[in-house]
């Protein structure tokens, strides 16, 4: 038998794809069905989401859950303390697109600026037509010094830094999104 990270169940994507359960993206999900209900900056989001975690330790025997599954669980948590007007607006979204700009930078190779943004296009493109709601892009600082071929930040390192932001910003915008999408760039 095969021991699971912190004893979760891993969370089925496609019939090829299952990741591991991410407490901040459940915590993102649970805090956006508390804004459609009326709760601002819902405190108990956090304590939810460790206790979904905790039930699926300690009680849940499935090495891998679906999504329908999850979210079943998790409105049966919200509904079991009270906050059924939460539950009744949960959409657990797929856990956010990832991408490392270090990763593509080094597959750029250093000073291949022009390539790294064309890299950056292409992996980002699918995830916006497939219609992700969450994207986490990594590695903004270490892969700007890495096509700067520098140790030490320099005026050229935030030129590139703002390019690269601006170029993410106007893709987004020119993907015309239907809906709210979570961009987080660290």
């Amino acid at each position: 038998m095969i021991a699971l990270r912190d004893s979760l169940p891993l969370l089925r994507q496609s019939e090829n794809e299952q990741r591991p359960i991410r407490a901040d993206w459940l915590c993102f999900c649970l805090l956006r069905a508390a804004e459609k209900a009326g709760y601002n900056r819902w405190w108990l989001a956090e304590h939810v989401t460790a206790s979904v975690l905790c039930y699926l330790a300690r009680t849940n025997e499935d090495n891998v859950i679906t999504l329908r599954q999850l979210r079943e669980i998790v409105r049966s948590a919200l509904q079991a303390i009270g906050y059924a007007e939460i539950a009744l607006r949960l959409d657990i979204i797929g856990p956010p697109f990832e991408l490392s700009l270090i990763e593509l930078a080094k597959e750029a190779g250093p000073g291949y600026e022009l390539e790294f943004f064309r890299l950056l296009k292409e992996r980002i493109e699918p995830a916006l037509r497939e219609g992700a709601l969450s994207l986490e892009i990594s590695g903004l600082q270490p892969c700007v010094r890495h096509l700067q071929s520098v140790k030490t930040w320099s005026r050229e390192c935030s030129q590139l830094r703002n390019e690269i932001v601006q170029f993410l910003r106007a893709h987004f915008e020119r993907a015309n999104v239907k809906t709210d999408v979570h961009l987080r760039i660290r």
